[in-house]
């Protein structure tokens, strides 16, 4: 009952009916049968009804105290708090010394602003502290800025495949590694320097590019200068760094097969590790990210251009900042339905593990996730939305008949 007393109180926020939906999910809350999960979903969802801002504060805080590990909850906690907080000072610009010369601008802007108007220099929630440097065998100096390559690479661990690499693409606390080494997992163990270790939430992946998004509470020293043109010639000569700063040298290859414009062929047919290893020119710019991906004809693995990978980012700011959405390691894609309150993800039909052990009954509001009319009807609530598994997407019921 409490689930329900939650769904309906969700379903009369987003009718607009602020009081009635409250009185509900203060009536879910009180109940012991909610799990952790739901219940910060119920108080993410009361603080929308909420407009003192102290009150509004504190049961931000509820939310995060009952499921600390949700990084949608951390992320809008941080971002509330933020917008509440009085704007900084003026600070008058540093004057130069009489007879002194101003300092130069940078060479090397360190932020970069997305399509969507993110600015990558500018950290998200939790407040990440800048990495140290570390020493490494590959200790060469990065163009345009600031430390050497270890300090933008990782060590990935815990995956299903081995330990793999990941590096920091931009400004933001966002690992980029390959969906091979993070497979379904949802948290790893993240290594940003020797006896430095701390856990990496997955927050999106993109199997077609074999790109997975792993968010950490750390930032890179600043953002690692891009190659400057789209695209590396036939021949060209990079190398790529495995997480241990084994540095392997590998060519652009050259190839007569039509493909899309993010893949880089290379001559590679063994890598360091499970990949994840940041693709670096002669000039030390970045190119892209070495994968898993293998040519159907013969063993030499592809690599995806960087700006493939900000895209990607890209998208997935958007996602979370338009709409709730659940990260669904199943499929690697951003559930809304789940954000919700339903059961089972929109994009692949798995049931999220935040409602394994919930009771799951007919939910009318659901059809409009799950793209209803495919013309099979569940003989238990009487929706079109479809199946998985011979379970109904909508009441997550098994049909009386056959389907």
């Amino acid at each position: 009952m409490s689930y329900q007393y939650m769904q309906m109180g969700i379903s009369a926020v987003q009718a607009g009916s602020l009081e009635e939906g409250a009185r509900l999910l203060r009536l879910a809350i009180r109940s012991a049968e909610l799990s952790n999960q739901l219940r910060a979903i119920a108080y993410m969802w009361l603080a929308e009804t909420i407009t003192d801002p102290q009150q509004k504060r504190a049961t931000y805080q509820e939310a995060l105290n009952a499921d600390p590990a949700n990084e949608d909850i951390r992320r809008r906690v941080s971002q509330y708090l933020a917008s509440t907080l009085p704007p900084p000072p003026a600070i008058p610009p540093e004057m130069p010394l009489q007879g002194s010369t101003p300092p130069p601008p940078p060479s090397q802007p360190l932020g970069y602003t997305s399509g969507y108007g993110y600015n990558y220099a500018q950290s998200q929630s939790p407040a990440p502290q800048p990495m140290q440097s570390r020493p490494q065998p590959h200790s060469v100096q990065t163009s345009g800025s600031t430390g050497t390559v270890m300090d933008y690479v990782v060590t990935v661990i815990g995956g299903p495949n081995g330990t793999g690499t990941g590096f920091f693409p931009t400004a933001q606390p966002i690992i980029a590694t390959t969906r091979y080494v993070v497979g379904g997992a949802e948290r790893l163990t993240i290594e940003l320097s020797p006896g430095r270790q701390m856990y990496g939430t997955v927050v999106r992946t993109f199997s077609d590019y074999d790109l997975a998004l792993v968010r950490v509470d750390a930032v890179p020293p600043s953002m690692l200068p891009i190659i400057p043109m789209p695209r590396l010639p036939d021949e060209a000569i990079f190398h790529l760094i495995s997480y241990n700063g084994q540095a392997v040298r590998g060519t652009h290859r050259p190839t007569k097969r039509v493909m899309a414009a993010h893949w880089i062929p290379t001559d590679l047919t063994t890598l360091p590790d499970s990949g994840g290893n940041p693709m670096f020119d002669e000039r030390n710019y970045l190119v892209g990210m070495m994968t898993r991906n293998t040519s159907r004809s013969s063993s030499h693995f592809f690599g995806v251009y960087i700006t493939l990978i900000r895209q990607c980012i890209d998208a997935y700011l958007h996602e979370v900042s338009s709409a709730r959405v659940i990260y669904c390691a199943q499929c690697g894609s951003n559930s809304k339905a789940a954000g919700a309150g339903f059961f089972y993800c929109e994009v692949c039909g798995s049931l999220m593990p935040a409602f394994a052990q919930a009771a799951r009954y007919p939910i009318p509001q659901a059809e409009g996730y799950y793209n209803p009319g495919h013309g099979v009807r569940c003989t238990n609530c009487q929706s079109t939305v479809g199946f998985h598994q011979g379970k109904c997407l909508r009441c997550g019921q098994t049909p009386q008949v056959q389907v």
